[in-house]
């Protein structure tokens, strides 16, 4: 990889990273031992291996950002998901990797610990969704046989999981029930796991019910301080997950490839 690659990822606010070959012979293996705790400066970029580098890396997390990715490992969902961004506007950045899946970039509000998602369906296909983001990386162009569709700014969500989850919902992906999938509404103790996703999917419910917003707002208060474990997540970030379910319908913008919304923000199209 040529430095000006890098060069470029960095004036982006991102961590690019050299690459090697990983036991399958595919270009994604960080080649430069504590790689997750490489500050994003200049000097620390230049004096990587980048000379015997066989592909980039993007870190995720706070060092690039808050940004994230979601690996989508299915061919058919990949294209599915790419057609109906290309269908609703959706400008976020959007990589095909070497496998013909999926890398949908977003930035979070708050930084989180990657996720994985077994058995997964769509269409009668069981696979895995990786929510990569703080302590992870993902190949990148130019790597050989990584594609960018959209060059985006990635947009802004309250959480990769809630981002995944409104996708999800709007092209009928089917998630495992109970951890590491959809949480089950009005849990009576909420692990610490499932706050953000317990907190999204009870929204919608409380939505659906036809409850008024500040009526639901309330509810959720008080849900979240009763009944969730103690953690990272804010009541703040509750309730504005609340309200990002809340917006179905209403403001085009807030809606994520046309399903259930998601605040991304002024300046992405949506």
């Amino acid at each position: 990889m040529v430095a000006q690659d890098a060069n470029a990822y960095y004036k982006r606010g991102w961590l690019p990273i050299p690459l090697g070959f990983d036991a399958r012979g595919f270009p994604k293996k960080p080649m430069d031992d504590g790689w997750t705790s490489l500050e994003r400066r200049p000097e620390v970029i230049r004096g990587l291996r980048w000379a015997d580098a066989k592909g980039l890396g993007l870190v995720l997390g706070p060092v690039s950002g808050n940004l994230a990715a979601v690996d989508v490992d299915d061919v058919d969902l990949a294209e599915a998901i790419y057609q109906r961004a290309k269908k609703t506007g959706v400008v976020t950045r959007m990589v095909r990797t070497i496998r013909k899946r999926l890398h949908l970039y977003v930035i979070e509000a708050v930084p989180s610990r990657s996720r994985r998602f077994d058995n997964v369906r769509w269409e009668g296909h069981s696979f895995t969704i990786e929510l990569k983001a703080q302590g992870t990386q993902v190949a990148a162009p130019p790597t050989p046989g990584y594609e960018l569709l959209f060059d985006g700014a990635p947009a802004k969500v309250p959480s990769i999981e809630a981002a995944w989850l409104s996708i999800a919902h709007a092209l009928g992906v089917e998630m495992p029930a109970g951890e590491g999938g959809y949480p089950r509404p009005w849990q009576p103790a909420v692990p610490q796991g499932q706050r953000n996703g317990s907190a999204y999917i009870e929204a919608h419910k409380l939505r659906e019910a036809g409850m008024p917003l500040d009526q639901a707002l309330e509810v959720m208060r008080l849900r979240v301080e009763a009944f969730y474990a103690p953690g990272d997540m804010r009541i703040e970030e509750a309730l504005a997950t609340v309200r990002s379910a809340y917006r179905k319908g209403v403001v085009q913008r807030h809606k994520f490839l046309g399903g259930v919304p998601v605040d991304l923000g002024p300046g992405h199209g949506i």
